[in-house]
């Protein structure tokens, strides 16, 4: 990244900061705001990262409510700079939580899976857990997943990975 490239993104972070204390601010919420650039392979990502006391509501339920937040934070900050940025919101470690709930819950159906040597349908997810599960899964090498469904019912479902036979060299 150059020194333009570098102080745009600066300017993106303070803004972004700002976007988010004004809101907080209007709805009468006293937190701390802090905003993390990180670099992901090509893409680089704004954290922002709120802590504070009694702040679950802003969570809500499954992080609806911090979705929701993270998706306003991301129009607000994109439609301002005419560019698109990832923004990912994070309320008092709700997602890091959230991840290793998501995890357990992960090995809990993979054991079902290698026992009952059968698909299995997981709970209905957000897009963002399910592609969590998928890359999760793919760290072994005994079981597949993938999506079905439509709409607030998509789920994974995790299958057996079918064994490939052995290429003989018979010639």
């Amino acid at each position: 990244m150059n020194k333009l490239e570098h102080s745009k993104q600066s300017l993106r972070s303070g803004e972004l900061k700002q976007i988010t204390e004004d809101i907080l601010k209007h709805m009468n919420v006293k937190a701390d705001v802090s905003v993390v650039e990180e670099t992901v392979g090509e893409e680089t990502v704004l954290n922002v990262t709120i802590e504070g006391d009694d702040l679950s509501f802003l969570i809500g339920y499954r992080g609806e409510s911090l979705d929701g937040l993270q998706t306003v934070l991301s129009l607000i900050l994109n439609r301002k700079s005419g560019m698109w940025q990832r923004v990912v919101t994070d309320i008092n470690g709700y997602r890091k939580q959230r991840q290793d709930k998501i995890e357990e819950i992960t090995k809990g159906y993979i054991d079902r899976v290698r026992f009952l040597t059968k698909e299995i349908e997981m709970p209905p997810m957000t897009s963002a857990e399910r592609r969590y599960v998928h890359m999760f899964v793919s760290a072994y090498t005994d079981v597949v997943s993938e999506s079905v469904g439509e709409g607030a019912s998509r789920r994974v479902v995790l299958k057996p990975a079918v064994k490939k036979p052995p290429v003989s060299e018979n010639r």
